[in-house]
């Protein structure tokens, strides 16, 4: 009992801005039809899922919705009707025994809703399952240009998606009806004998039609927080000074690296990175690369922020752990605050160095070695 997953993104996004795709909009520099894909993603795998697109889309969006699936793109229609037709005939080509269809324009579904319909559509004996809102608005009917008459919101709901089905009853159904449709369960409904389970959706779970509506669904993805971890350790040698975090600080022993050694703000880069899903230092600034040696490890971190556009407002914490043992750290963990929010431009509340030692374990222990681990948790 296979479930396949159809996407539809070949809307033209008519209320939305004639002159850009809503689906290709970016919240946070994240197109707002990767929200979507991504939460599909987490119940299904890119075997199963199925996007359909429109026939005007440009070849980089194309290239980067393939990586959302193993299946191919399928073109879309004129109409929602002529899209999900399309759209079945694909998925018919494998063995499937059930289907969900979803917009492409409700980003905000929750991986919840998406399980809790597709454990309905196996689990039950019925021909659909579609998630529904109860209205609350009083609504009107319009009789004329001038004149509107009130309808009993009790006997109204409103559907949303995603709407699953057994996919031989919708594909059987295909051929007796109107392309004239606005959702995919009207395919089916007309004919009494088919079992169509509602079940309660969710407010949140918002089809995003025009501009206002994506200040609303930014309300709710700008309260994710995400963390990036990085650790970093270099050798200690005979010197009179070390580096830490930009501080050049007074000591019988220097770092030794490719560039100035400064492990925390090496650390401090890859949990950036990490916060980014971005990679490690080393893929950006190669110990192979002779350009970086002896430079200032200020200087990558610049680099790195500007490369990643980087937004220096959305960190939220900096929590700084410094291992060594010899070298007392105490009386620096001031300046090493303030060199990092000057760093980053980072209020110096949001920031926070730790001193340790390993209790002359190890190559910390023995002096042979400075180590540094961040924490580093930003805003969506």
């Amino acid at each position: 009992m296979e479930v396949a997953c159809i996407v539809l993104a070949a809307g033209k996004s008519k209320r939305f801005d004639k002159s850009q795709s809503k689906l290709f909009y970016k919240i946070k520099k994240t197109p707002v039809i990767e929200y979507t894909l991504k939460k599909i993603l987490s119940v299904f795998n890119k075997k199963s899922l199925y996007i359909t697109i429109g026939k005007k889309i440009t070849k980089k969006d194309w290239n980067y919705l393939q990586k959302f699936s193993e299946n191919s793109l399928i073109i879309g229609g004129s109409t929602r009707f002529k899209s999900l037709k399309n759209s079945l005939k694909e998925v018919s080509k494998q063995n499937f025994t059930y289907v969900l269809i979803h917009d492409a324009a409700r980003a905000n579904v929750s991986i919840k809703l998406i399980k809790k319909i597709k454990k309905n559509i196996i689990k039950g004996n019925e021909d659909a399952v579609i998630p529904f809102l109860n209205a609350v608005d009083t609504i009107k009917k319009r009789v004329n240009n001038s004149k509107y008459k009130t309808i009993d919101r009790n006997k109204l709901i409103l559907t949303q998606t995603p709407q699953a089905f057994k996919l031989s009853k919708l594909i059987e159904e295909l051929d007796n009806n109107a392309e004239l449709i606005t959702d995919d369960v009207q395919v089916i409904e007309k004919t009494k004998s088919n079992k169509i389970k509602y079940i309660l959706g969710e407010k949140s779970n918002f089809k995003i039609t025009d501009k206002n509506d994506l200040s609303i669904f930014s309300s709710y993805i700008k309260h994710e927080l995400k963390i990036g971890n990085g650790f970093d350790i270099h050798r200690l040698r005979k010197g009179s000074h070390l580096i830490l975090a930009g501080v050049k600080i007074k000591s019988n022993y220097e770092l030794v690296g490719h560039s100035d050694g400064d492990v925390i703000i090496h650390s401090l880069i890859d949990a950036i990175l990490g916060s980014q899903s971005k990679g490690d230092i080393g893929e950006y600034f190669p110990s192979t690369n002779k350009n970086y040696k002896n430079i200032s490890s200020k200087l990558l971190l610049n680099d790195i922020v500007k490369m990643l556009k980087f937004d220096l407002k959305i960190i939220k914490n900096i929590d700084v752990t410094v291992i060594c043992q010899h070298i007392k750290l105490s009386k620096y963990k001031k300046l090493i605050k303030k060199s990092i929010s000057n760093l980053l431009e980072c209020p110096i509340g949001k920031i926070n160095v730790k001193a340790k030692t390993t209790d002359k374990i190890g190559i910390v222990g023995s002096s042979k070695a400075i180590a540094s681990w961040v924490t580093l948790l930003v805003q969506g």
